[in-house]
């Protein structure tokens, strides 16, 4: 009996061994790249400042990563919904114009206050930055 033990352990250390030498560092297929660690910045806004009825606005996300623009955002999305008016929601992807702009073109049929998000995701990072646009007649 005393003889099975020992090969039992005998064998468990060779596994052992043989597991820390893979040369993965325990992180094989993760790729943690230094630059998916920095934080992507959003800067969101529109032309003209003063948007009215029946006028084109142009909404813009500016997406950067260590000071340099992002031109392959995984995904760029702007929401719209009317402050007061659930009916009034829509999610649409944003077009890129390069050098880490994105944009979309939007005529607003109704005066109100509109919130507007950008949902932006770089790799496994996703942020999702607000800001309110009023509209005038």
């Amino acid at each position: 009996m005393r003889k099975y033990g020992f090969v039992a352990l005998l064998l468990l250390a060779v596994w052992s061994i043989a597991g820390c030498g893979s040369g993965g560092g325990g992180h094989a297929g993760m790729d943690m790249s230094e630059s998916m660690m920095d934080p992507v910045q959003v800067d969101l806004s529109w032309t003209p400042e003063q948007a009215k009825v029946g006028n084109q606005v142009t909404i813009e996300v500016n997406v950067t990563q260590k000071d340099k623009p992002v031109d392959k955002a995984d995904e760029v999305m702007i929401e719209i919904s009317k402050e007061g008016d659930s009916s009034s929601h829509e999610k649409v992807a944003a077009q890129n114009a390069g050098g880490g702009k994105y944009t979309l073109d939007k005529t607003f049929d109704q005066a109100g206050t509109y919130s507007i998000t950008s949902h932006v995701t770089v790799g496994p990072q996703h942020t999702m930055p607000t800001k309110k646009l009023t509209v005038t007649e």
